[in-house]
């Protein structure tokens, strides 16, 4: 899965899983919490549903903020943790 397939994976999730009312807001830089308005309830919802939508297990010890500040930020976060689960490098 390419960076712009995860980026419409996560819009998708935004928009019909946690009906982000802010989804006009919407792009590879916008930051969760200023842009999208983004509370810490509904970034953990997202994490829920990135594990479910991208098979992967994300640890609590690294979840670390700086991962979920952009859209582009969670990407990256997004791509080490599925290289780290195929046995890969980050």
């Amino acid at each position: 899965m390419n960076k712009e397939e995860m980026i419409s994976v996560i819009y998708d999730i935004l928009k019909h899983k946690l009906e982000l009312p802010t989804i006009l807001s919407f792009h590879n830089e916008a930051r969760l919490n200023e842009d999208l308005y983004m509370d810490s309830v509904m970034i953990l919802e997202l994490i829920l549903h990135i594990e479910l939508d991208f098979g992967i297990n994300i640890p609590d010890e690294m979840l670390v903020p700086k991962d979920f500040h952009t859209i582009s930020t969670l990407v990256e976060f997004i791509q080490r943790q599925r290289n780290t689960a195929l046995g890969g490098i980050e």
